[in-house]
């Protein structure tokens, strides 16, 4: 390295070796490399040096200072102290190198070379110009790009004249702008650069209609075709030609031969003998032009393809015919003659026939022929090519006087039923009438009908549909003449009058349903079947609009409907179309889409931590729209969470009932994050999933404890414990819980963590107790460690409670009474003994046994008018208890019986109606009284009355009913019933729709009935309103209050057929269902399960109930004393705006005719509970 050190103003100039260098002296840790670089393009040379201090670096370019501050920033240097050289030009190319100072001295790098290469690319067009057709006068743009290196310069051309100026002639891109075209031209793109000059050429067509081709020349004719040749006249290419031709001299259009792609072309399709006008027309894109001048020619001649026409024989004597007939439609040249053919025997060859020539002439005349007989003639042209068709025979009877044949018999259909008969008479003397000979078809009985002479006869009453066979022949008083040739005709079509056959229906899938089906039978189908139709709609899904199909094919025998909802009825029928119309429906055929997966996830997911290791799923069906099907089961999916991220892998439980609605998933962790999901699945799979549950199991509770259970003599028990394995925890506590094993009431007690043991009292000789003890932490109570002890029976050391009697006559009492206290029963009571004694006999006590341990019991063979004093006892497997202390009761004198029969006749939601019978010869002055409520309620009675209602009870309550006489003393007179009063069910009302119309009728929704009632049937019950003082009044505003026998007479009202004109203002039944409509119109005077829904009359105030008779196999016990056997009948009614439910309870006795609601609900021996709404609704008068 050279070391420079300045001295004064010299500088000298050193070398010193590698290890001598100055510490910090500059490195050149990165020097530039060799780089090429296109012209225009960025070219960087990099630098890196390191020293102490940092040095500066600079550049050199061909040993001189590189100037980055004059270049408009083109040349500058990076901070990192390389050297960025944009859009390099040629002068830029050289020899580089980087330089590093600081203050210990400089270091030049190794030189690098910088090439700039310049890029040179002849002319090409990257956008070549395109050729346009355009129309006269249009304007068009042509654009032309080119491309290269230097780029060229773009001008446009017209043949040699220049189109773009020479001092503003563009780089790269030229856009020629051209208006008002008149005519086509080619325009030249010329591209040009010191490397070369190209073209292209645009073609710009201006469109025109093309010209009239030349005048056709006809090349070639026969009877039938022209052909013909043109010139195109055009010098522009023509698409295709049009030919233009009609018979001459006619007014009708020209007909055309479109799309023709050469100048010769043979018309077909043409009529013999004809003068026909042609012309050519051309055609372009742009349009049709003009005709060419036409050309006229006739076709060749050709045998006539038509017979002579009306064609008529008549007799002139009796061997001799005139025959005439009128010239061919289709003569197809110049007729030269006709040839008559005849005889006697039409089924030979026509070449056997005679035949007789005629020339130019269309009458003849045949003699020498055989009288009384029938010739057949027939008659055909002949042109100088050859002979025409023969016409069908005639026939001709040869005798005089004798009618020829009808002319021009014809058979027009008129409708489905009847066809228009017409003819020309023919040429003779008087007709009397004409004989018509018809038949169904080719093998029908032949009919005949005489008409009167005419020209025209309808034939009526056929068949639809029906080829009919005619012929006709006319009759003079000399005989009947020849019959004309046979003819048919076809009457029109009609509906048809069966429907298609055979209807099935199949589900291939759960939104289609592929309906089958034949045609209706052949002999009512009345026409041509021409398509069918189908009509469906949905029973119970959402879209219950009728839909219909039309324009199914008629060789159709199915039809898939598609687009339907999943798992849903479908009522459908196929009705069968002619062209007149439709005609009937099949029966309907009802069918079940298939099921599919459920598209509604269940709903009301609820999850409920159960303990640290178990959750509870809770959820509902999904909506019934959404099922698609028969649910078979859930299942349940679950997975462990961590940060919101599912964690492990997902599991599942599968629970197989369609009505499950909730499952334990158990075996989860401790204080861990689970996410629940539930679907349903149907036979075909899995539906839609509810949306995530999260849920977080609490943390682990403590085990079972260790538990010691020590009976003692004391009626006692010592409870002791031990603290549980598994704490999970500090033990905060422990709880016991603890009672008899037939008892459902538990005595709970805590205890602090550091107790061991309780002693429970009162423990009962003679029992099973459970004792259930767990320990808590923080997180609760741990799993119950249970154990149970029995004590040994004892004795009862108490007697039996409340002894009383229920009922008693002149030689009878029955006893009823409790058990003893629980305390003092000390066993399984296994008997009672009942000690009685007429109280006048000291020392003669009667003791009875009650095996099984029943608490009542019937004392008879008693004296009458008497008072008897009776105890009872208990008794256990150890013996008996102490008896109960004495009480006293008297028997019925033999002349006065109480109050009999007492019994519950109607029990409703918050009432009771009661009832008794009452003997002649009882003091009716001395009132009843009715206790109840365990005797906290008294209601005092008249002594005259059979029945009480007792109200403003509790719904749902067993209450207990004691019937006894004002005075009542030891051993006085009384009677007990029970009854249950009728739960609340139901809790909504029928809601009117609209309005009471002219005619007396109004339409109600109905309460919808819940689904766990077993329902029989439903009551409709219609109550009309009297008017007191211009107002309506309301009898009760409660059916609680509502009479019995008034409902009863309700019930009677089935008979009312048989028992004649009904009591005005009566209540009356107005229907019957076995299930419930969602709807019913009042008063629309029809029948419903054997009931009249009367009109309403105007003007009339009603209210109305709802009755549900509902399956129940509820018994009521009979009164000893009067009835053997009884059965239970239960009505419910509810009144709409107080919302009351009540149930009726009748009894009925087992010979007893009085109530008839036995007939009402149809003598079943089951329980009927009937549920209902009410409404008031007034019918107005006209002015409403």
């Amino acid at each position: 390295p050279l070391f420079f050190k300045k001295k004064k103003k010299f500088a000298v100039l050193m070398e010193i070796k590698k290890d001598q260098i100055p510490r910090g002296f500059p490195t050149i840790d990165m020097g530039p490399q060799l780089k090429v670089v296109e012209r225009t393009r960025t070219a960087t040379m990099l630098c890196a040096a390191s020293g102490n201090p940092d040095p500066e670096i600079t550049w050199f370019k061909d040993f001189l200072p590189v100037d980055t501050s004059n270049n408009n920033g083109r040349i500058k240097q990076l901070r990192s102290g390389a050297l960025q050289i944009e859009l390099s030009e040629e002068s830029d190319q050289g020899k580089y190198e980087c330089v590093a100072t600081n203050s210990a001295g400089t270091r030049y790098s190794a030189p690098a070379n910088l090439y700039v290469r310049v890029r040179r690319v002849p002319p090409r067009f990257s956008i070549p110009p395109t050729n346009h057709e355009i129309m006269p006068g249009g304007s068009v743009n042509i654009t032309c790009v080119a491309v290269g290196s230097p780029m060229p310069y773009v001008k446009w051309m017209l043949g040699a004249e220049d189109l773009t100026p020479e001092d503003d002639m563009p780089i790269g891109r030229n856009v020629l702008e051209l208006n008002d075209v008149r005519q086509s031209a080619n325009y030249t793109c010329v591209a040009m650069s010191t490397l070369g000059v190209i073209e292209a050429i645009a073609q710009i067509t201006v469109k025109a209609l093309p010209k009239p081709p030349g005048t056709p020349v006809v090349t070639e004719s026969t009877a039938t075709s022209i052909t013909l040749t043109w010139d195109s006249g055009n010098p522009e290419p023509v698409s295709y030609y049009i030919i233009q031709h009609k018979p001459k001299n006619s007014e009708e259009p020209y007909k055309e031969i479109d799309g023709v792609a050469t100048t010769r072309y043979s018309v077909a399709g043409l009529s013999p003998y004809s003068e026909y006008e042609f012309r050519v027309v051309a055609v372009n894109n742009i349009g049709r032009g003009p005709p060419s001048e036409p050309v006229s020619t006739r076709t060749s001649e050709q045998a006539p393809s038509s017979a002579p026409r009306n064609v008529q024989a008549r007799m002139l004597s009796s061997t001799t015919i005139l025959v005439q007939w009128e010239e061919p439609e289709e003569p197809n040249g110049q007729i030269q003659g006709y040839r008559v053919y005849y005889t006697m025997d039409p089924t030979q060859h026509v070449n056997s026939w005679m035949k007789h020539n005629v020339a130019d002439s269309h009458i003849t005349t045949i003699g020498n022929l055989v009288p009384q007989k029938t010739y057949s003639v027939k008659v055909l042209a002949f042109t100088s090519v050859g002979d025409g068709p023969l016409t069908s025979d005639i026939q001709v009877i040869t005798q005089t006087g004798v009618p020829g044949q009808p002319l021009n018999f014809k058979a027009e259909p008129e409708s489905e039923t009847s066809i228009l008969l017409s003819w020309t008479p023919p040429r003779s003397d008087t007709i009397s009438s004409y004989e018509l000979i018809y038949k169904d078809g080719e093998h029908g009985e032949e009919q005949r009908v005489s008409t009167e002479p005419a020209t025209s006869y309808r034939l009526q009453g056929l068949r639809p549909n029906s080829l009919y066979l005619f012929r006709l022949a006319a009759r003079s008083p000399q005989g009947l003449g020849a019959s004309t040739a046979e003819i048919s005709a076809r009457t029109m079509q009609s509906k048809p009058s069966a429907p298609p056959q055979d209807i099935s229906c199949t589900s291939p899938s759960s939104t289609s349903i592929l309906v089958s089906w034949k045609p209706p039978p052949v002999e009512k189908q009345n026409g041509i079947i021409t398509e069918y139709s189908i009509k469906y709609i949905g029973i119970d899904g959402e879209d219950v609009k009728p839909h219909e199909i039309l324009g199914i094919s008629s060789d159709s025998t199915q039809y898939l409907l598609e687009q339907l909802e999943k798992w849903t009825e479908y009522r459908i029928s196929v009705t069968a179309h002619t062209d007149v119309g439709p005609g009937p429906e099949s029966l309907a055929v009802l069918i079940r889409t298939d099921e599919d997966v459920p598209s509604g996830p269940p709903r009301k997911v609820e999850v409920e931590a159960v303990n640290s290791t178990a959750v509870k799923v809770s959820w509902r069906s999904p909506v019934p729209s959404k099922q698609h099907g028969q649910i078979r089961g859930y299942q349940v999916h679950y997975v462990r969470m961590e940060n919101g991220e599912p964690k492990g892998q997902p599991m599942l439980k599968d629970v197989m009932l369609a009505d499950a609605q909730e499952m334990i998933i158990s075996g989860l962790q401790p204080e861990t994050t689970y996410s629940f999901t539930v679907t349903a699945y149907t036979t075909k799979g899995d539906g839609a999933r509810s949306k995530p549950k999260l849920i977080s199991t609490t943390g682990a509770v403590p085990g079972k404890p260790r538990l010691v259970i020590s009976h003692t003599q004391m009626n006692t028990a010592l409870i002791q414990w031990h603290p549980p394995l598994d704490t999970f925890g500090p033990l905060q506590g422990y709880r016991l819980k603890f009672g008899r094993k037939d008892m459902d009431t538990f005595t709970t007690m805590e205890f602090s963590e550091n107790e061991d043991h309780f002693t429970a009292t009162d423990i009962h000789k003679g029992a099973s107790y459970v004792f259930r003890l767990s320990a808590r932490n923080k997180v609760g109570f741990g799993e119950e460690m249970v154990k149970e002890i029995s004590v040994p029976e004892e004795a009862p050391s108490g007697f039996p409670q409340n002894l009383h009697s229920e009922s008693s006559t002149s030689t009878s009492v029955q006893l009823t009474w409790q058990m003893p206290l629980l305390a003092e029963r000390n066993g399984i009571i296994t008997k009672y003994t009942i000690l009685y004694r007429d109280i006048n006999v000291a020392y003669q006590p009667v003791e009875l046994p009650v095996v099984p341990a029943d608490t009542t019991m019937t004392l008879s063979g008693l004296k009458p008018d008497t008072t008897y004093d009776v105890k009872v006892r208990a008794h256990t497997s150890k013996g008996p208890g102490p008896y109960s202390p004495s009480v006293q009761f008297r028997t019925l004198p033999v002349d006065q019986v109480f109050a009999k029969n007492f019994h519950v006749k109607a029990v409703m939601k918050t009432s009771v109606l009661l009832s008794w019978e009452i003997p002649e010869n009882y003091n009716s002055a001395l009132p009843f009284k009715i206790l109840y409520d365990d005797g906290k309620m008294v209601v005092e009675v008249d002594g005259r009355a059979t029945q009480k209602l007792i109200t403003n009870l509790k719904p749902e309550t067993s209450y207990s009913f004691v019937l006894t006489n004002r005075g009542n003393s030891a051993g006085g007179l009384q009677h007990r019933v029970t009854a249950k009063t009728a739960p609340d069910v139901l809790r909504t009302k029928p809601v009117f729709i609209g309005k009471t119309n002219l005619d007396g009728m109004i339409t109600v929704e109905l309460p919808e009935v819940p689904s766990n009632e077993n329902i029989k049937g439903y009551y409709i019950v219609i109550v009309p309103l009297k008017r007191s003082r211009g107002k309506f009044i309301k009898p009760w505003e409660s059916p609680d209050e509502m009479e019995l026998d008034e409902v009863l007479y309700i019930a009677r009202k089935r008979r009312s057929i048989r028992l004649g004109r009904e009591v005005e203002l009566k209540p009356y039944i107005a229907a019957h269902f076995e299930v419930l409509p969602t709807e019913f119109t009042l008063g629309d005077k029809k029948h419903y399960g054997g009931f009249e829904n009367k009109q309403l009359q105007s003007g009339q105030e009603y209210v109305f109930f709802v009755l549900a008779v509902m399956e129940h196999s509820e018994s009521l016990c009979c009164d000893p004393s009067q009835i053997t056997c009884c059965y239970l009948r239960s009505l419910t009614q509810v009144l709409s705006h107080e919302f009351h439910s009540s149930i009726f309870l009748n009894v009925f006795k087992k010979k007893s005719s009085s109530f008839a609601l036995e007939r009402a609900i149809e003598s079943e021996t089951c329980t009927a509970t009937l549920f209902s709404y009410s409404h008031s609704l007034r019918t107005l008068s006209v002015n409403y």
